[in-house]
This record gives structure tokens, C-alpha cells and sequence, in this order.
């Protein structure tokens, strides 16, 4: 019998070609792009679950009140482990982790700049990245050890064994390896190409030592593992007030946990409230996923019961001669559940060309690979439930049939069947007329933010990371670089123009309330820093060789001045640190952290000495591609042990809105995808529309009616459906961005006229589908119609 079912199956789908592809496709592209985000989420909710102690690691957080603003910060204080480790009988352990950074490891020739981090010897027992070679529980007891990925050690030795050997760490520190980890996995929260012990860290850095017992500078992360049955909640509430109690200088902070298995889906805090994160747009794809899929099954609802007088009278003979109904229901879900079928076959062939085109919107790390028996299965799954939905409401509606009224010709569709299809169709448009706004209000955002006032010009920018070999050199160093004739300025700061380093509360003045804790970003930088970064004065000068006394000199931005409010500022001076700074300029706002939040207040210091990043201007009218090849030579030159890399710091900014793109381009997808779907299945009924009113069109025109007047009789009816889609959704999308956009400090006001093109596209994409099939019918020859009458 089944066997039977599936033959005729067959034959109904070669019997209705145009149909048939119109269903096999919509299905297609419905379930490879819902497989495809079901792999997305799979792969985004799997993040971190692969360690062993998940339930009991959690990061130590804080929540501070600087400037009135409530922030969350990953940041901690050194002196916090030594305290948690002895104090706390809940730790069963715990680590110190800095927020990794890249660093050179020289073997012989072979030289490589690669991702570190400096950690304690629990490490490797609170998190499971396991060691292919040595012992996890001595491996990082000796400073001067280090822990390499299998990756890295093949690059460093080849097919040698690593154990016992030698690297040049930084061109300064000979560390020896004592174990090989497996390869960091993608979808891990913490990456690293090496370990090295925290220990090692503070010998070599005199700004760590220095802060061992300070409680108010914060610069790494401090990781716990409690015992079993130690509550998160009650453990963080017993630490809250820890800062403050031992340091008197330190006001409005309270630690918390943050648990392991929210920090890559809910790492966003607004006023010290979790307001998810990345699982935002888990939720979202789901969804749209899923609605996507619906659209293609809708399709099948309404063709399959747009065109049931095909198939009534094989209903009622079928039920002559003893069918039940239930036989009927499984012979007509068979039938679907087989075109689904096919329709999946075809969905694999789609997701392996569409994959390696979405490697840039978030799928890099996605694979599907048919070795993968569980993700087969899970996929064919989606392929079962895809058919009987699509299959369930055709299958007992053509199995409801009468026999006897079926057979004497005096079946016809009812108002039910007809007003069900067009709450389908208006369905279908709702969801790409939403997903068509969207797309436009998260691009009009994105475009906002871009727009905005940077207070510095990124354009022809080059940034490079200062070893200590090019901070020790700089000064001939910049000489070089000035010689070469391509560029106009050469300058170095504490951090790059895109991140923020410092963040200190101890600067004030005079007239500040002293119940306040208010800080202000800081970059130390020196001469021809604004003439290199391109700053704005709004007043004052900037740092000059000629004024000596600038070693005490400070810089601040329009935010800076509004916080502490001098009238005439020039002139005037602060503390910071104990040391008495006067204010010789004002800049514009510089935007360097998040665009889409407000700029914070920023104190640029003058110190000769400090340099992470070393900036150089491109003069406007030299060729970049041989700017870069004469300076190549220069840094090689004072730093022989790495290659040259740089950055363009228009690029490293660009690099903010990643998320927002990769949202926007796959919810334009998305949004594409629904439309496309939507009009197969509207084409696919005004096929069946205009084969099932051919001869009153034929009556029409032999009575005078126009083209014209066919083609809006046709079409009308269509276009309706989906002006009420459009009033439908444009509430709806207004709602949900609007909730979206508050997510943003610095945001759009969603205009009305979003809405209107979002709506006018819809309906000349919807009319000009409908349009090939009712002009066809329009222009047709009606006595071809009538001959038979």
C-alpha cells in the first residue's frame, strides 16, 4: 500500500510540473536555509560546554558607579586571588588570566607573533583543554615554562618533539616548553596559541609588580571554581563589598560572578542588569528560520488546496470503492512527506554552495558533513516534520470530501478553504514585509553610527603594536620613517585609536564633589600626537617641544570639560596621581570605544615614555603600496625578530560594527529569501486562478473588456492580500526595532517612510508576479475558451 501511495506520488508530481517545482524548491530553500541556522545556533549555544567543571567556573565581575553611569567590567584587581584563594573556603580553585595579547616566539628562523596569555597552574584543572604531551599539574609551576598548542608546535619544530625545548619569547626571555595542548576549540570563550604562568608575567613586568596589592587598578580577569553545592548567587553576594573593605580609595564597586555558561551568549550589562547579549540574535535566526520554513510550507497548503477539484473525483472513487478517510489522510501526508523528501535531497546540494558564501556573516565555523550521522538524522528529521506540516491541512481537507457529491460534479470550494488560503497569504507577506523593514532600520542604524563624529581622522592611518625593541628606538626609529618621504607625521600612544587601555578615578580639581567617584579615560601619548591622529581644538594648543614645562601638560575632550566644568580651562590645573597637570587644550570628542554609545570623558597626558602602538600619517598624495614597502625595511631594521604588521586604523574601526553587518546582511537574506518563496507560492495560485476563470475572461472580452480591465480583475484581489500584510507587519517591526534599538545609547528615530517603501516594494514585486500570469490570461484568444461551449 505504501508502495502505492509513493507511485502515485510520483506520478502526480510529473503530471504537474510547473507545481511541482514550485513546491520542491520553496521547501528546498526553506529547509537548507533552516538546517543552516540550526547549525548557527547549535554552534553558538555549544560554546564552553566542552568543559568538564562548567557548572562551578565563573568569572569574577564588578558593577562601578563612575560619572553617575552604572557599568559592568570584567576587570579586576591583582591583590583579589592572593585574597580569594586564602579567605574563601568556598574556592576549590582559582586563576589569574590577562586578556591575552600577541606576542613573538623566535626557534631558529622560524618567527611567529602569536596569542598568549598568562595564567596560574590551576588553569589547566579548572578548564578541560587537554595536553597531548607533558603534566597539566606541573606544567606551569616553574616561571619560565610554557604551554604550546599542537598547531603552534608543529610550526615552531616540525615533526620534533617539543618537550625540554627552547624559545625566544619577545626577543628577550628564554622560556622552555614543558607540555603540548590540543588546538583550542573555535567555539571556546578563551583562546590562546600558548600558556605561559602568571608568575612569569609579574617578573617581567614592572607595572604588574608594582600593583600587587593595589585594590583600585584593574587590569586582569580572576577566574573561580567553587566546590560542589556552593551557590553562585549566595558566593557572589559574601564577596560583593570585598573592593571597598579593603581599600578605603575604593567607592561604589561590588563584585559578583558571572557563571562560565553566560559568557559568550549574555555578556552585555545595562545598569548593572544582565540584558542578555549574543542570545538576542540566537533567538532572532530561530525564529526567522523558522518562519522561513513556514512560508515554503504554506506555499504547499495553498497550491495543494487551490488545486483539490483535480482530485476530488480520485477522492470520492477511492472512497466508492472502501476507502477510509484515515488511508486517504496517510496516502495524501505520504505524498507530501515524499515531496519533501525530495525537496531535502535538493536542500543538501544548497546548503553545500551556499555555505562557503556566508563564511563572513558569523558561518565560518559551520560545517556540514554528510560523515555526520547525528546531524543526518537531525536534518531528516526537519525533512519528516517539514512534510506533514505542509502535508496536514491538504490532507484532511481533500479527505473530508463527500463521495457522492464529488462524483455527480457538485463539489465546489467554499468560502472556508478560500479565506484560509489568503490568511496564508497574508501571512506570508507580513513576515517578509517585517523582515524587509528590519533589514532597512539595522542598516539606517549602522549608517548612523558610522556617520557620527569620530574627533580624529582615520583615513590614510597606520597603527603598528611597539615591541619593546621599537619603543626602546623610537626616537631614530621615527626619524627613518619621516626620511622616507611618505609620510607627514609620526607618533606613539599607551593604546591604539579604537581601544581604550586606561580608565583612572583619581584625577580632581578644584570645585569637584568629593562624594563623587568620576573617571575619565586616559591615553599617554607625546609630540605631534594631533598632528599624527588628526585631533580637532576646539581651544588651546597641542603638546610642543618648545614649552618645556608640557611634561606636566594634559589635553582634554569637550566631554572632559562638560564633567568638570571650568569656564576658561586654559591654564588651569588638576591632580592626577599626585602630580598637578594644567590644561593647555581642548579637543573635539574622540570617539575610540563603543560608537554606539555616548563618548566618555578623556584626559590626554603627555609621557615620553609610553608606547604600545606607534601611529604613522600617510601624506594624501603618496602611493600607499609604496609607503608600506619603504617602511618595511625601517621596522625590520629595529625589530629583526617579527615581520612587519600594521593596521589601518579606518579598518580596525570598521571591525565595531561586525555583529551589526552580519545581522543586517543575513536578515536582508532572510528577507530576500521570504519575498522569493512568497511569490512562487502567489504565482503558483495565479496560475491556478487564471486556469480556473478562463472562460469567464473569455466571456469578459467578448463582451469589450480590455486588457487593462482583465489584468486588475486578476490582479486586485492579490494586491489587497498583501496591503493588508503590510498594515499588519508595519506595527509589528515598529515594535520590535524600536525594543531592538533601545539596546543603543546612541540610536535612530525610525521614520515613517521605512515603513512606505517596505510596503510599495512589496506590492510591485507581488504585482509583477501576478502580472505574468493575468496579462497571459488577458491577451489569450477567447475563442480557444468558449469553443467548447
Amino acid at each position: 500500500m505504501i508502495k502505492n501511495y509513493f507511485k502515485i506520488a510520483w506520478r502526480h508530481l510529473l503530471r504537474n510540473k510547473g507545481l511541482s517545482f514550485i513546491n520542491i524548491s520553496g521547501l528546498a530553500i526553506g529547509m537548507a536555509f533552516a538546517t543552516l541556522t540550526g547549525l548557527w545556533i547549535h554552534y553558538e549555544t555549544g560554546f564552553d560546554s566542552f568543559h568538564k567543571n562548567k557548572d562551578r567556573i565563573a568569572l569574577v565581575e564588578k558593577h562601578t558607579l563612575y560619572n553617575n553611569n552604572r557599568n559592568t567590567q570584567e576587570a579586576t584587581p591583582l591583590p583579589l586571588y592572593d585574597e580569594l584563594k586564602s579567605s574563601y573556603p568556598e574556592v576549590k580553585r582559582a586563576t589569574r588570566m590577562d586578556f591575552g595579547d600577541q606576542h613573538s616566539l623566535v626557534v631558529g628562523n622560524n618567527k611567529f607573533k602569536k596569542l598568549g596569555r598568562y595564567v596560574d597552574p590551576d588553569f589547566l584543572e579548572i578548564f578541560s583543554f587537554p595536553l597531548l604531551k607533558g603534566n597539566g599539574k606541573t606544567a606551569l609551576n616553574d616561571p619560565n615554562s610554557i604551554i604550546i598548542t599542537e598547531s603552534l608546535a608543529t610550526a615552531l619544530f616540525g615533526k620534533a618533539d617539543p618537550i625540554g625545548k627552547t624559545i625566544k619569547l619577545d626577543n628577550q626571555f628564554d622560556v622552555q616548553v614543558t607540555a603540548v595542548a590540543r588546538d583550542v576549540p573555535e567555539n571556546s570563550t578563551i583562546q590562546f596559541d600558548y600558556l605561559a604562568p602568571y608568575e612569569f608575567g609579574i617578573q617581567v613586568s614592572e607595572f604588574v609588580r608594582n600593583n600587587k596589592t593595589n585594590w583600585g587598578n584593574n587590569f586582569l580577569l580572576n577566574v573561580v571554581e567553587l566546590k560542589e553545592g556552593v551557590s553562585m548567587e549566595a558566593f557572589s553576594k559574601k564577596i560583593g563589598p570585598l573592593n571597598v573593605q579593603k581599600d578605603e580609595r575604593v567607592k561604589n564597586q561590588t563584585l559578583f560572578l558571572h557563571p562560565l555558561s553566560k559568557w559568550h551568549l549574555y555578556n552585555e550589562y545595562k545598569n548593572w542588569v544582565n540584558v542578555g547579549g549574543k542570545i538576542e540574535y540566537v533567538r532572532l535566526f530561530g525564529l526567522i528560520g523558522i518562519f522561513v520554513l513556514l512560508i515554503a510550507c504554506i506555499n504547499f497548503m495553498n497550491l495543494s488546496t487551490a488545486r483539490s477539484e483535480k482530485r476530488s473525483k480520485e477522492v470520492g472513487i477511492r472512497k466508492a470503492v472502501g476507502s477510509k478517510r484515515l488511508q486517504l489522510i496517510i496516502q495524501f501526508l505520504s505524498e507530501s512527506i515524499f515531496t519533501s523528501f525530495l525537496a531535502f535531497l535538493l536542500s543538501l546540494a544548497l546548503i553545500q554552495v551556499v555555505l562557503p558564501y556566508l563564511k563572513d556573516l558569523g558561518f565560518e565555523n559551520i560545517r556540514f558533513s554528510f560523515t555526520n550521522v547525528f546531524l543526518l538524522i537531525a536534518a531528516f528529521l526537519v525533512c519528516i516534520i517539514t512534510g506533514l506540516i505542509a502535508g496536514s491541512y491538504p490532507a484532511f481537507y481533500l479527505s473530508s470530501f463527500i463521495p457522492v457529491r464529488v462524483l455527480k460534479g457538485m463539489l465546489k470550494q467554499g468560502k472556508g478553504p478560500a479565506a484560509f488560503r489568503k490568511v496564508l497569504v497574508v501571512f506570508q507577506f507580513a513576515i517578509s514585509i517585517g523582515l524587509i523593514t528590519s533589514t532597512a532600520i539595522v542598516f539606517q542604524q549602522i549608517y548612523h553610527a558610522k556617520n557620527r563624529s569620530l574627533g580624529y581622522n582615520p583615513d590614510n592611518l597606520i597603527s603598528v603594536d611597539a615591541t619593546d625593541e621599537l619603543a626602546k628606538n623610537y626616537t631614530v626609529l621615527k626619524q627613518d620613517i619621516l626620511n622616507t618621504g611618505y609620510f607627514e607625521s609620526v607618533s606613539k600612544a599607551s593604546q591604539p585609536m579604537t581601544r581604550i587601555y586606561n580608565r583612572w578615578s583619581d584625577f580632581s580639581w578644584e570645585g569637584k564633589d568629593p562624594h563623587t567617584d568620576i573617571a575619565l579615560d586616559a591615553i599617554m601619548t607625546e609630540w605631534d600626537f594631533e598632528k599624527t591622529a588628526g585631533l580637532k581644538f576646539k581651544e588651546g594648543r597641542p603638546f610642543s617641544i618648545e614649552h618645556k614645562t608640557d611634561s606636566n601638560a594634559v589635553i582634554l575632550n569637550e566631554e572632559a570639560l562638560k564633567v568638570i566644568g571650568y569656564k576658561n580651562p586654559i591654564g588651569k590645573t588638576m591632580t592626577s596621581g599626585g602630580r598637578v597637570i594644567t590644561i593647555v587644550g581642548i579637543v573635539e570628542n574622540v570617539l575610540i570605544d563603543d560608537p554606539f554609545k555616548p563618548v566618555y570623558p578623556l584626559a590626554i597626558l603627555f609621557n615620553a615614555n609610553a608606547a604600545n602602538s606607534i601611529f604613522l600619517r600617510v601624506k594624501p598624495t603618496a602611493d600607499l603600496k609604496k609607503a608600506l614597502t619603504a617602511v618595511q625595511p625601517v621596522f625590520s631594521k629595529y625589530n629583526a625578530a617579527l615581520p612587519f604588521e600594521y593596521s589601518f586604523v579606518d579598518e580596525e574601526f570598521g571591525k565595531k560594527f561586525t555583529t551589526e553587518n552580519q545581522v543586517g546582511k543575513l536578515a536582508g537574506i532572510f528577507a530576500g529569501l521570504a519575498i522569493f518563496i512568497s511569490c512562487l507560492g502567489l504565482f503558483g495560485l495565479a496560475v491556478y486562478m487564471a486556469e480556473s476563470r478562463v472562460k469567464e475572461i473569455g466571456i469578459r472580452k467578448v463582451l469589450g473588456a480590455s486588457v487593462t480591465n482583465i489584468w486588475i480583475l486578476l490582479s486586485k484581489e492579490f494586491i489587497l492580500l498583501v496591503l493588508i500584510a503590510c498594515l499588519i507587519a508595519s506595527p509589528i517591526a515598529f515594535w520590535l526595532m524600536q525594543d531592538w534599538l533601545q539596546k543603543y545609547d546612541y540610536r535612530i528615530n525610525i521614520n515613517w517612510w521605512v515603513f512606505v517603501v517596505a510596503g510599495l516594494l512589496a506590492v510591485v514585486i507581488a504585482l509583477l508576479t501576478v502580472s505574468t500570469q493575468a496579462i497571459k490570461a488577458a491577451v489569450a484568444n477567447p475563442v480557444a475558451a468558449l469553443r467548447s461551449q
